[in-house]
């Protein structure tokens, strides 16, 4: 049954409130009569739009990845450089999860959601998309002899198994500001191997950060043993 515009809003109103519910409580403590509670309904009316709770979880995480892959394409349409738009895709998907508390939360009850191996991701569908979108930037880079001639879908899959490590290693575990540290310089890393020689020649660099100095990173490791003794971050 198609969805009427009205009928859509409802659907969001409910995922948001049930993303909240879910990042508060987690997914086994929470119930329907709280997310119920939240939208200020009665708990019927949610079987209306979906049969279980499990039901409501995944579709509403869906929902939540949804706005996040949303938000780095927008920002990448708006980049008309082929280059900056791989930085910014980069950046932009990789410092969500700040933005978006209730969706972090959610991410470190349950790492799950970022499985390092395809085969057991549940929301695989959504991050061929994400996948989909880097392939295009890569294919327009080596088009327009900004990016090297490289195997598309190998480097992709690549990339996007890294983002995955360090979304985890950022946001789950106390080593978050090294794995900042880790993904700047890795960015850094990667463009410089991406970059065509000709388009070094030719002065075309891009805006990328300056490589952390060893300072900074001993400075974030101390952190990191700091963190590690005082146990992780509770979400």
């Amino acid at each position: 049954m198609k969805r009427t515009a009205k009928r859509e809003l409802k659907y969001e109103a409910i995922y948001k409130a049930a993303l909240k519910v879910f990042a508060e409580y987690g997914f086994k403590k929470a119930t329907i009569e709280d997310i119920a509670a939240e939208l200020d309904t009665a708990k019927s009316s949610l079987y209306f739009y979906v049969k279980d709770k499990r039901e409501l979880y995944d579709k509403a995480v869906a929902y939540g990845l949804r706005l996040w892959q949303n938000k780095v394409r927008d920002a990448v349409a708006a980049e008309p450089d082929v280059v900056e738009q791989f930085i910014i895709m980069a950046h932009k998907a990789y410092e969500y999860l700040a933005e978006d508390r209730h969706l972090q939360r959610i991410l470190m009850r349950d790492p799950a959601l970022f499985p390092l191996f395809a085969s057991q991701d549940p929301y695989s569908d959504i991050n061929r998309d994400s996948i989909a979108m880097l392939k295009a930037i890569l294919q327009r880079g080596i088009s327009e002899g900004r990016f090297r001639p490289i195997d598309i879908d190998g480097v992709a899959q690549l990339l996007f198994a890294f983002y995955v490590m360090l979304i985890q290693k950022t946001y789950m575990f106390p080593e978050g500001a090294l794995s900042r540290i880790m993904f700047k310089d890795g960015v850094d890393l990667i463009l410089s191997g991406l970059i065509a020689e000709n388009a070094r020649k030719q002065g075309r660099q891009p805006n990328t950060p300056k490589p952390a100095t060893d300072e900074r990173r001993k400075s974030c490791r101390k952190n990191v043993r700091t963190s590690a003794r005082n146990g992780p971050p509770r979400p």
